[in-house]
């Protein structure tokens, strides 16, 4: 399992989402956005700001913590390293 470590910088709710002209609503589990530092090939540091889905059993972790450095356990779902969190 991958720890993504950066700085809480906001909790996303979850919510419905609801295609245009559907009765049917699809829940959207609640997100974080994480800033990250990200050092490149040449040893300066980039920001990267990473917006992760996390199980609803566990926003209750981070509710406190938004400004201050955290760790999230992550995996990987695309080739582009787009996280969510387990």
């Amino acid at each position: 399992m991958l720890k993504l470590t950066g700085t809480l910088l906001n909790i996303i709710d979850k919510s419905e989402y609801k295609k245009e002209g559907e009765s049917l609503a699809t829940p959207v589990k609640a997100k974080l956005q994480i800033l990250v530092d990200e050092k490149r090939a040449n040893g300066s540091i980039t920001k990267v700001l990473h917006t992760i889905s996390i199980p609803d059993s566990k926003i209750d972790l981070y509710k406190d913590k938004i400004g201050k450095d955290v760790t999230v356990d992550v995996a990987i779902i695309s080739k582009q390293f787009s996280f969510y969190g387990v």
